[in-house]
């Protein structure tokens, strides 16, 4: 993980006993700044269905998510995050003053600046090198790279299109991928166990190219926690109702791990707070 200095800090709920905290589970979002209007409704329901099936299959986990509230894909997923019980914590790629001048209508300044009151944390990611636009350009670079790092899972609102763009989705995407290949490295990095899925939810983008694709996940979510259990006792690959099926993968079993573990410091309820 990158050291940051935190420019700002909430008190965090926690579910845990005297003297514990449960660990969280940590996604980060990119996406394209265009979205198209029509497709918001759907786009959201894609959203709130990923946070709902991870929080079947963990339901003793605290959620955050890593956005830097930019335009579009970034908010919508903060707005959906906050909907589903998903603490807010935004890297900024520079100071707060001078990344508002980027938003240069007043409703979305105000829009970033509510999601913003909203977040648990924020803090700025550090300095890149270079000058003027070249360095503007790679802050957002550095905090791109900082979320395809952190997070445990990763989701993607975009088109499928590499545009070349430094510190575009695209390019996050690739960041992402180099960090996963390091961390399954066997003398270095952090274990494979701790990347979970790159989840795509395909996003038509206002200024793309026609035909555009329809909204949709890419990427098999995760079994509820009972089905999970059931999962265990199965072969690597059988079949049900005529479809062949897997066991859960590896980073379904380190997360279940994660939420066993969280579910046993929650401990009992103190006296005090139970019903006489």
């Amino acid at each position: 993980m990158c050291e940051n200095k935190r420019v700002k800090t909430k008190e965090e709920d926690s579910s845990g006993g005297p003297g514990s905290e449960p660990v969280p589970l940590v996604f980060g979002v990119s996406g394209h700044r265009d979205l198209l209007t029509t497709d918001v409704p759907r786009l959201r329901k894609k959203l709130s269905e990923i946070f709902s099936r991870f929080r079947a299959a963990y339901p003793h986990t605290p959620f955050r998510l890593l956005t830097p509230l930019a335009e579009g894909a970034d908010r919508l997923a903060a707005e959906v995050a906050l909907a589903s019980d998903v603490g807010l914590f935004v890297p900024l790629p520079m100071k707060r003053r001078e990344y508002e001048k980027d938003f240069t209508t007043a409703r979305s300044l105000a829009e970033f600046r509510a999601l913003l009151a909203l977040a648990k944390s924020h803090w700025e990611v550090p300095l890149a090198m270079g000058r003027g636009v070249e360095r503007r350009t790679q802050q957002y670079a550095e905090v791109g790279d900082f979320i395809a790092r952190n997070s445990h899972v990763l989701i993607l609102l975009w088109d499928g299109r590499d545009n070349r763009k430094v510190g575009g989705t695209a390019w996050v995407r690739k960041r992402r991928e180099h960090w996963v290949s390091a961390a399954s490295h066997p003398f270095r990095g952090i274990g494979l166990p701790a990347y979970g899925p790159t989840i795509h939810v395909v996003t038509p983008r206002a200024s793309g190219r026609l035909p555009r694709p329809q909204p949709a996940t890419t990427v098999e979510l995760p079994p509820s926690a009972m089905e999970f259990t059931a999962l265990l006792s199965k072969p690597p690959s059988y079949k049900r109702d005529g479809n062949l099926k897997k066991r859960p993968a590896l980073y379904q079993l380190a997360y279940w791990a994660l939420d066993r573990f969280n579910a046993s410091v929650a401990g009992p309820v103190p006296a005090r707070n139970r019903k006489r």
